[in-house]
Parts: structure tokens; sequence; C-alpha cells
């Protein structure tokens, strides 16, 4: 099973909106005050519940989260306040909208994001035109839609290198598997899931047997063929919804969900039986050793773990090729 492209939020949206969140607080004070001198008490009235919702964004960012309803009712407010802004102050007014579209980008997700600005500017652009002189309608026009396509641009390909990157520091390179920086938090994702759900859970700890001899005699690019043929039958073997990694040089490990003791050490069995078909090196055989370890109660993820290693040394120290449950 090859690892899914990961689409959780970026961990850098955090950052980004806090930010944000306090560089358009310390730029509305100034014009906030401004407006209510002067009489403009709904602008005013608005951009003081922007500031609050920035506020409010700051405190949360702090503590390492992210509220994206919070975000979405702050562009809310936004698109109003920009509208009734262009109305009362017409080209005065004109200048805070490429902010926003760039403000959007970094506080809310991508297609969220997308979705918004096209929002954002199809409402802003009309009322632009409606009262603003054609000139200088026309200048604004471009000038959103100039800045909408290259904050889009550019927010696309850091999330698309955020997720390339995130992608490469979970997969061990020579096999396309998982390797060991998401193994703990699998497992332990996988013992709340069985306690929540009662569902049963396995490991199969696996070892290609007698791999240093095969980079001995055949050398380190056969013992590398012969991993990335593994990996490439591991992926195929498991279902969709199974984790395998690579955890150690020829060793690795599948989580299977919703299966038992008796079910995972079939698995186990038909896994060592096929993968000992398998033509990985002309005129020798290439067999793999396997411990079953099913999820008990109270059981931790060292523990899990630690049973699996211990059948997988007796189903070597047994004579290899087999499996111990």
């Amino acid at each position: 099973m090859q690892p899914p492209r990961t689409t959780e939020l970026p961990d850098f949206i955090i950052k980004s909106t806090l930010g944000v969140s306090i560089t358009v607080l310390l730029l509305l004070i100034p014009f906030t005050f401004l407006s209510f001198i002067q009489g403009r008490y709904l602008i005013g009235g608005l951009m003081a519940v922007i500031q609050l919702l920035c506020i409010a964004n700051i405190w949360v960012s702090l503590k390492n989260q992210y509220s994206n309803s919070l975000n979405l009712f702050a562009i809310f407010i936004l698109i109003i306040t920009t509208g009734i802004g262009l109305y009362q102050l017409e080209i005065l007014a004109s200048y805070w909208p490429s902010l926003a579209v760039l403000a959007l980008y970094f506080v809310l997700p991508q297609k969220q994001a997308w979705i918004v600005n096209i929002l954002y500017v199809s409402i802003t652009i009309p009322i632009a035109w409606h009262v603003l002189d054609p000139a200088i309608a026309a200048r604004f026009v471009a000038v959103l839609l100039g800045i909408s396509f290259f904050a889009f641009s550019a927010t696309h390909e850091i999330y698309k290198q955020h997720y390339l990157l995130k992608e490469q520091s979970v997969t061990d390179i020579l096999t396309g598997l998982y390797n060991r920086s998401l193994l703990q938090s699998s497992l332990e994702n996988a013992i709340h899931q069985s306690d929540r759900s009662k569902t049963n859970m396995a490991i199969l700890m696996l070892d290609i047997d007698h791999f240093k001899t095969i980079n001995d005699r055949f050398g380190h690019d056969v013992g590398d063929a012969v991993l990335k043929s593994t990996g490439k039958f591991l992926s195929k073997f498991f279902r969709a919804g199974d984790v395998v990694f690579r955890i150690g040089g020829e060793e690795f490990l599948a989580l299977i969900y919703n299966t038992d003791k008796t079910n995972a050490t079939s698995v186990a069995e038909k896994l060592r039986q096929e993968f000992e078909q398998l033509p990985l090196i002309n005129n020798h055989d290439v067999t793999i050793s396997i411990g079953v370890s099913d999820l008990q109660p109270n059981m931790d993820w060292k523990q899990w773990m630690k049973q699996g290693d211990e059948n997988l040394y007796k189903a070597k120290a047994n004579g290899r090729n087999q499996v111990f449950a």
C-alpha cells in the first residue's frame, strides 16, 4: 500500500493566520477611530467587529489551534464592510480589497480561499463599476483580478510543495512504504479506535530471511532490488485501509484493521506463501518470517510492538520462512 497524499490542514496556516490577524488589527485601529470621529458609525462598527475577530484569532493561534468558522465569519464581515465602504467612501475604499484578497489566501484552506475569492470579486467588482469613475473602476478591476490570480498561483505552489515535502518526510524512498515517523501515531490511533469501537486490530512483523547473505553474495544492488520488489508486493497485498511500514533494513510492519488473531494468522500465512513464489533472485529462493500480534486490552503501542517482535524472533528461531502467533 502506497502512502496516500496528505490532505490535512497544513501547519503553516496557523502561523499565517496569526500574522494576518496581528497585521489587520494594527492597520484598522486608526481607521476605526477616524470612522467614528467622522460619523461613519456603520463602517466604524464593522471594522471594530473585524478587530475583535482578529483578537479572537490571535488567541486561538497562540494556542496552536485553528478555527475555520471564525475565519469564515471574519471574511463574511469583511465582504460586507468592503461593499458599504465602496458605496460611502468610493475611491478612498478602493485600496483595501487587494489586501483583503491576499489575506483570505493566508487564513483559509486552499479550496475555500478559491471559492471565497471568486465570491468576493463577484460582489466587489459590480459595486466598483457602479460607484467609481469608469477609468478608475477599470484599473481597480484589473488590479483586483491580477492580485487574485497572483495569490492563487503562489499559494497553490506553496500547498503543492508543502504536501510533497510532507509526503517525502513520511515515506521510505527505497520501498515507497511509510517510514517509522508515523509508526507510533498510527499504532496509537489504532488503539484508540479499537477502544472506542471494540474493533479487533493486529500487526504483522515481517523480516526477509538471510538478507545479509543476499547482500554479501549478490551485492547491495540486488539487495536494494529485493527491498523495492518487497515494497511493491506489500503495497498490493494489503487492503487499502491497512498501513504498511518499513521499520528497519529488511524489516516491515503491517497494521491491519478489523482483524483478530485467527484471521491475522491466516493473512500472514497467505502472505508468506505468496512472497515465497516471487521471482526476486534467479535460482535463489527469498523467504520471510512473520510474527503476528493481536491487540489485547490495556496494551500500549510499545507492548503491542514488543509482542510482535518477540513472535517474529520465535518464527526465525524455529527455522525461518514461517508464521508465529
